[in-house]
């Protein structure tokens, strides 16, 4: 029998097995927070979600378009959208109104969602539907359903798009790229396996969500019942804080994220202060390859554990990764540091991408 893998597996799995467990903890003091979802709760909002576009008209393979820093409203989008038979549209908030238009006109978006910080700068961005994310003018949206009320029937279907990713490049404007339920559900959970997700784990988000899915992870996360901290902006200090606060195990960023929680390590340590988490916290880093001292000092200073990993929006995105193995254990920091600042071996399943970081 062939099942078809989609992503609301995941969050089915989630709601089957850890209904009552904290899932998300929304950014606190935001127009519209939605404070602490269950998984329960998350379900029955996305379904409720898809209802809401059902209710709109918006048609099965109709896109999507949310503009927004990371926030609960983001992953229940995820879910509401994609896992009924639409397409979501992850905008970088960063960019302007113009780049934005396009991407909402290139994308065909029929559907517009901005969160309110974002909402003056983009005023001039139009669509045929176009929602502010503030608990207001979103009001239903967001809704959960009730036990037993579906969407509209959507035949399951492991090829259709899941979202339409847009990445610059390097030259003309962006170019967008179709992600299906199949290179999603691949994605995270291979990514899932190569950084060992358990139900025990918490997941900050510090990398942003429109970033190919936060790079999948959401989705892995969400399969593995962890409960999830949004943040919206990157600071060191809020992290540090965040990772004390609510027991952080896991996130992901570029090395300016990394950079950003040194800084702030360094600083606690001049004020005589913690600094948390320890060995139980992974960071998978990203984006640029980061000099093997600051590497180093990840394990040294912050006694926490450092990934590397690469890949791209059009791969889904995992190509290769980089973990200290076994094998290490015996090098000293500097050399284990040298070691893990290579791109790493091809992810499960990647063994005919190219080797050459190996």
């Amino acid at each position: 029998m062939q099942v078809p893998l989609t992503i609301g597996d995941f969050l089915d799995r989630a709601a089957t097995v850890y209904a009552g467990r904290p899932a998300v903890v929304d950014e606190p003091g935001t127009p519209g927070s939605l404070g602490v979802l269950t998984y329960a709760d998350l379900e029955a909002r996305a379904r409720g979600m898809a209802l809401a576009l059902d209710d709109m008209g918006v048609a099965h393979g109709e896109r999507v378009a949310i503009v927004s820093p990371n926030a609960t409203r983001f992953m229940i989008s995820f879910f509401g959208v994609s896992a009924f038979g639409r397409v979501l549209v992850p905008v970088n908030f960063r960019l302007n109104s113009e780049e934005v238009q396009y991407i909402v006109e290139h994308s065909g978006a029929s559907v517009l969602l901005v969160d309110p910080e974002i909402e003056g700068a983009v005023s001039a961005v139009t669509a045929k539907e176009r929602i502010v994310l503030d608990g207001v003018d979103d009001r239903g949206l967001f809704d959960p359903a009730g036990p037993g009320r579906s969407p509209a029937g959507w035949k399951a279907d492991e090829n259709a798009t899941v979202s339409v990713n847009y990445t610059s490049g390097t030259t003309a404007r962006p170019k967008g790229v179709q992600l299906t339920h199949r290179n999603c559900w691949l994605n995270a959970s291979i990514f899932g396996w190569h950084t060992t997700v358990t139900d025990r784990d918490v997941f900050l988000h510090t990398l942003p969500m429109f970033h190919c899915n936060g790079w999948g992870m959401p989705y892995a996360v969400t399969a593995m019942g962890c409960k999830q901290i949004v943040q919206r902006k990157v600071d060191g200090e809020e992290i540090l804080r965040r990772v004390a606060e609510h027991g952080v195990t896991l996130m992901c960023g570029a090395p300016a994220v990394v950079a950003a929680i040194l800084d702030a390590a360094a600083a606690r340590k001049e004020r005589g202060e913690e600094i948390p988490g320890g060995d139980q916290v992974r960071i998978v880093v990203a984006g640029a390859p980061p000099p093997s001292k600051t590497i180093e000092r990840v394990s040294g200073e912050l006694g926490w554990e450092f990934i590397q990993i690469y890949g791209l929006t059009e791969t889904s995105p995992l190509l290769t990764i980089n973990r200290a193995r076994a094998e290490w254990d015996g090098a000293d920091p500097q050399q284990r540091a040298q070691l893990l600042s290579r791109a790493g071996v091809p992810r499960r399943g990647g063994e005919n991408a190219d080797e050459r970081g190996r």
